[in-house]
């Protein structure tokens, strides 16, 4: 056995990991940007977040961020949610709904004049929902993610959205759960360990 060159100046952090829980959190914006989808040539607004520090688990994902120790860490993605720029209803419906959020925040009005960085520091309610997915060896794993923004006045009487399975079809959360304790079927609540964004910090 070869010990590897790099082996002794490597630092390991090692902590107890803690999925971001599911339901509402209060948060904060900390970036908002125009995204324009390299394969889709579609525009959407790119929204990234942390929970605040009055959230039940404050900073969230910027102590993930920290801990993170690869070279090329990332903020995570499942505290980024993409908000389509188009035209048709249900895109400016989506759109209207994250900017009441925002508004109902801060009490305040968005300024259309102004570009998207009015947003960054500003606190919005944030919903996290389970999704699953599939890992690299095969297996079904489940990942929370950011799946809604509501006003932060509101976020502590949300119900768990609906668990997003691997064929795009959604099912109740208890159900889910149910389903999964009667089969005895284990599964895996990776929370954002393996989904990472494209975009460094700081913001």
């Amino acid at each position: 056995m070869i010990k590897p060159k790099l082996y002794d100046e490597i630092e390991i952090n090692e902590f107890d990991y803690v999925p971001i829980s599911l339901g509402g959190h209060k948060g904060i914006i900390m970036k908002a940007e125009e995204y324009t989808s390299p394969q889709s040539g579609k525009t959407s607004l790119k929204v990234s977040v942390d929970t605040a520090k009055d959230d039940k688990q404050p900073e969230y994902f910027k102590e993930q961020y920290k801990n993170d120790n690869r070279i090329d860490k990332r903020w995570s993605n499942s505290a980024i949610k993409f908000i389509s720029l188009g035209e048709e209803e249900n895109q400016v419906k989506m759109l209207k709904a994250f900017i009441t959020a925002y508004e109902n925040s801060n009490n305040c009005k968005f300024d259309w004049n102004k570009d998207w960085e009015q947003l960054k520091g500003k606190k919005i309610g944030l919903v996290f929902g389970m999704e699953e997915y599939e890992s690299q060896d095969g297996t079904l794993k489940t990942n929370n993610k950011l799946r809604e923004f509501r006003s932060i006045d509101k976020v502590d009487n949300v119900k768990i959205p609906k668990v997003k399975k691997l064929d795009n079809s959604y099912v109740d959360y208890e159900e889910y759960i149910n389903s999964k304790n009667s089969s005895n079927e284990t599964f895996s609540n990776s929370g954002n360990v393996v989904e990472i964004s494209t975009d460094d910090l700081p913001f």
